[in-house]
Order: structure tokens, then C-alpha cells, then sequence
């Protein structure tokens, strides 16, 4: 808190005084930890002028705009509240809707807003599938609602915690949020054990926390020059296809497992003397937590993910994909390589989906078992099942 002498700020962490000019990086001199109190000084970083006598003065009409050519007015930026149903960053071409934190062992840390806590538990779900299944870390998904817009939550992992942002921005914008977050929070909590923070130490860290998510904000729409808005690029100019799904009402319908070379890490109990018995087992365990994600999703969201996209190494992608069609069908696709490629495989297998989704699923599966073969026909065509 701050003594008498306003222009001093007393380090909560350690009690070290500190005088203007305070430190840029916000941080104490002394122990190294964040200081929070330094916002509420923060219009107070310069020394009081002088008081000067009152003159008259006669009001200028005239603008630096109107005068010089090229001289444009800037508006003023609204003050960044995390309490805003959205945090406007770019004119509202760019916003964030939540900022969240939690543990790889589903510990809720930090959520900006209460009405979307939900994407706290999606994400560990999410993490779920992208490390046990596809073998890598999770790192964006986009939703799509049902008149077609789109917004996406992007994530970040270290040290057994996961950031996540939800919204619209960039790849590149999104990852140095992400960072600066990790980057904050990992100060905050070091030498605590996340998983059992006591009910003080979680309100603490939270209210610091939330002092410098303002400040990292704050610092994004002063960077806007600096930052790229173009999204990060694929490696391959191809994209593999290792398993194929069509659901109706979270309902499997068909499913594929394509991945003979074990891309995919689908375990099944038990041993399996008929290797097609085998091949069964794994696509029912991959239809079924394939459903649960676009269930849980939608129904949390009002919104059904296009695609999640896990990182499996440098600009190496593994994607879960979506696409809506009529009658409430979903086909769902597991891919690997240039995700701009999925349109050509989804526009391949749809004329085939056509004889069986022109009506709504009555639960006979008899006419989707003739359209799996047919599908298995045409991605044979495909060498190594990679579409271009």
C-alpha cells in the first residue's frame, strides 16, 4: 500500500520502499517480484508543475489538421475493462471476449469473465484429446456459429498451466498475449502449488493478475504498428487424412480409421486376435470422443468448431476439422499438414455423403455402411491419403 508520502510505493512482497522515477518493467528493485499498486500511481509518474498565475487567453479555432496536410486527429481510446462483454482492440476488428487460466490438472485459476468460465473445463477436454490421441500441444480452435461468423480461442501452455484467449485477433497478436500472461502469472505463483492455492492466496493472485492483464492490453493497442497481422504459414503443401466421421445428433454414423502407420495414439484394453476386430474398437473409441468435443462445444458455446489445430513441432500441424451439412449431419475429419488444403477433401467425399444425408437419420445405418466403402475407395486413390 502507499505511505503518506504519496510520491512512495512500499513493495507488497517485500516491503522495499520505492521513490520516482519507479521502475519501467514494474517490477521491485529489490526482490524482483511484480508491484500491482504501481497502476494507482501510474498518472502520477511525473512531478507536479509549478503553479502558475491564471492569464487570459484567447481560444484557438484552428487544429495541427486543419493546418497541415496529412495531420490526422487521433481518437481517444476507451479505458479497458475487464468487467466489457468484449475488450476492444482494433476498432472492433480485433477484440477478446475471455482471458483464462487453468491447470493441466482442471485447477480454475483465473477467468476475466464469470458467463464464459466453461472454456476453462472445454480446454482441459480439449488438452485431453491433443495430447493423448494426436500426440501434440493444443494451440488454436476456431468456432463457427450458426449465421457464420467465426471467433477463435488460442492457447499457451507452460509449466503445467494452460492461457487461453478467446475472441478475434491474429495468430501473432494472440501468442504475444499469451506469453505476457504466462510470462506475469508464472511470477505470481512461483514456489505455490497451483493445484492448492489456499482462498487468500487465489483472491491475491487473482486481483494482481488482473491489474496487469489491463497493462499487457494496454501495451497491445500501443504495438498495433509493430505487430504483424498475418497468420503464421504451413510447411507442407499437402494435407494427410487419417480418419474420416460422419455423426447425426452426437450419433455415429460412419467412421474410418485410415492411420495403418500408428500416426494417431488410439489405445484400446484388451488383446485382439482379428486385427479388424482391433480396427473397430479404435474408431468407436475415437467416434465417441470425437462427439463428446463437438457436443460439449456447441452445446456451451452455441457455436461448433470449424477446426482444432494441435502443434506437433515447428509449424507442424494435426487438425481436428468440422463441417456442417443439412439434417444435422457433421462430417468430422483427423488431418495432418496445410490446413487451407481440408476444403479439397471435404469437397471430394461430400458428393458421396450426398446419397445418405438428404434425410434426417433414422437410425438405420444400413445405407451409411455402403457409403464407407465407397469412401475407403476414393482416398485409395490418394497416395499416402495426401490431398493437394
Amino acid at each position: 500500500m502507499f505511505s503518506r508520502n504519496r510520491d512512495q510505493i512500499i513493495c507488497e512482497n517485500c516491503g522495499y520502499v520505492i521513490v520516482k522515477p519507479y521502475p519501467k518493467d514494474q517490477l521491485c528493485p529489490k526482490c524482483g517480484k511484480f508491484l500491482s499498486n504501481i497502476f494507482k500511481h501510474a498518472d502520477n509518474t511525473e512531478s507536479e508543475p509549478e503553479k502558475l498565475e491564471p492569464q487570459e487567453f484567447q481560444p484557438k479555432t484552428e487544429t495541427p489538421s486543419s493546418k497541415m496536410p496529412g495531420v490526422r486527429k487521433v481518437d481517444k481510446q476507451d479505458p479497458i475493462s475487464l468487467d466489457a462483454e468484449k475488450i476492444d482492440l482494433k476498432g472492433g476488428k480485433e477484440y477478446v471476449k475471455f482471458c483464462g487460466i487453468t491447470s493441466v490438472d482442471r485447477t480454475p485459476l483465473f477467468a476475466s469473465n464469470g458467463k464464459l468460465l466453461y472454456l476453462l473445463e472445454l480446454t482441459n477436454n480439449l488438452d485431453f484429446i491433443a495430447t493423448s490421441i494426436l500426440g501434440g500441444d493444443l494451440d488454436k480452435m476456431l468456432l463457427k456459429s450458426e449465421n457464420n461468423e467465426t471467433e477463435k480461442c488460442q492457447f499457451f501452455e507452460k509449466n503445467n498451466i494452460i492461457y487461453i484467449l478467446y475472441g478475434k485477433f491474429p495468430d501473432k497478436k494472440g501468442k504475444w498475449v499469451l506469453e505476457q500472461m504466462a510470462k506475469y502469472f508464472s511470477d505470481l505463483v512461483r514456489n505455490k502449488d497451483v493445484n492448492n492455492l489456499s482462498k487468500i492466496d487465489k483472491y491475491d493472485v487473482e486481483k494482481k493478475f488482473s491489474g496487469y492483464l489491463i497493462s499487457i492490453f494496454k501495451e497491445y493497442l500501443q504495438l498495433q504498428d509493430v505487430f504483424s497481422d498475418q497468420d503464421f504459414y504451413y510447411i507442407e503443401d499437402w494435407i494427410r487424412l487419417d480418419y474420416v466421421g460422419l455423426s447425426s445428433m452426437s450419433i455415429g454414423v460412419i467412421s474410418i480409421l485410415l492411420d495403418t502407420e500408428e500416426h494417431l495414439i488410439v489405445k484400446v484394453p484388451g488383446e485382439f486376435e482379428d486385427p479388424a476386430e482391433e480396427v473397430e474398437m479404435k474408431e468407436s473409441l475415437l467416434t465417441a470422443k470425437i462427439e463428446a468435443i463437438a457436443a460439449n462445444t456447441l452445446g456451451n458455446t452455441g457455436a461448433y468448431p470449424r477446426w482444432i489445430a494441435v502443434r506437433l513441432g515447428f509449424q507442424k500441424y494435426r487438425f481436428l476439422t468440422f463441417k456442417k451439412y443439412r439434417n444435422d449431419y457433421f462430417l468430422s475429419c483427423l488431418t495432418e499438414g496445410n490446413l487451407k488444403k481440408i476444403d479439397n477433401v471435404e469437397a471430394q467425399i461430400e458428393p458421396i455423403l450426398y446419397h445418405g444425408i438428404d434425410t434426417p437419420f433414422s437410425g438405420n445405418l444400413r445405407p451409411f455402411n455402403k457409403l464407407k466403402g465407397t469412401i475407403k475407395e476414393l482416398i485409395n486413390k490418394f497416395p499416402g491419403r495426401k490431398f493437394t
